[in-house]
């Protein structure tokens, strides 16, 4: 049996860690200069109590977030279907103080499982239709800002100019000093080398919010 569980985990772990690689030779040329953590599933189960569904913090499309406690830090643990391109992107950016922090990830699962940094005041949906009144203008404007040094950061730092497609305030998380930290990084797509626009049929994202 457990002969069994360790076969697939390690299957698991070359079938994810070669679709990353293809991602990563796409987006950055191989180059990979921001490593992250890797996890076992065994240390993810135990963080999150066994994938208790109580603690969890809110859904996306395909993915949903866990909260979970992992070496003395508190994490969201979020389990995507896109997740090779999450992961390809996340970690390139995750030194820019304005994109939520990938700490890690597990290729032993079927679907890999990501560990995020966690944010104390939820995203920016959360806070606008929890209290519309608790944002004063002065940290909207803020908000504002700080998601458009990111963005910039994604057109302009790589190789290939990358668009998120999916830029909503579900994706947007606030730490304790309502700095925001723009996620969800799945949609994202780059642009050929020698092309300024990218074919963006079928229209994918959020509806209602440019991409």
């Amino acid at each position: 049996m457990w002969n069994k569980k360790k076969k697939r985990e390690d299957e698991n772990m070359l079938r994810n860690g070669g679709l990353l690689l293809e991602k990563r030779i796409s987006y950055f040329n191989g180059k990979y200069s921001n490593p992250i953590l890797t996890f076992s599933a065994k240390e993810l189960q135990k963080a999150t109590d066994n994938y208790n569904p109580n603690p969890i913090f809110g859904f996306g499309f395909d993915y949903r977030w866990y909260k979970g406690c992992l070496a003395g830090r508190v994490i969201f643990d979020i389990d995507p279907e896109s997740v090779s391109n999450e992961i390809a992107i996340a970690a390139q950016v995750r030194g820019h103080k304005n994109a939520l922090k990938l700490l890690g990830c597990c290729l032993e699962t079927p679907k890999p499982t990501l560990v995020f940094e966690f944010t104390m005041n939820g995203n920016l949906y959360y806070q606008l239709t929890s209290n519309p009144t608790c944002l004063p203008w002065r940290i909207r404007l803020k908000i504002a800002s700080e998601i458009a040094l990111v963005i910039t950061y994604l057109h302009t730092k790589f190789p290939r100019p990358i668009i998120h497609r999916d830029i909503n305030p579900k994706n947007i998380h606030l730490d304790q000093d309502f700095s925001a930290n723009l996620s969800d990084f799945m949609l994202c797509m780059a642009i050929p080398e020698g092309e300024t626009q990218v074919d963006n049929e079928p229209i994918i994202g959020t509806r209602l919010f440019g991409t």
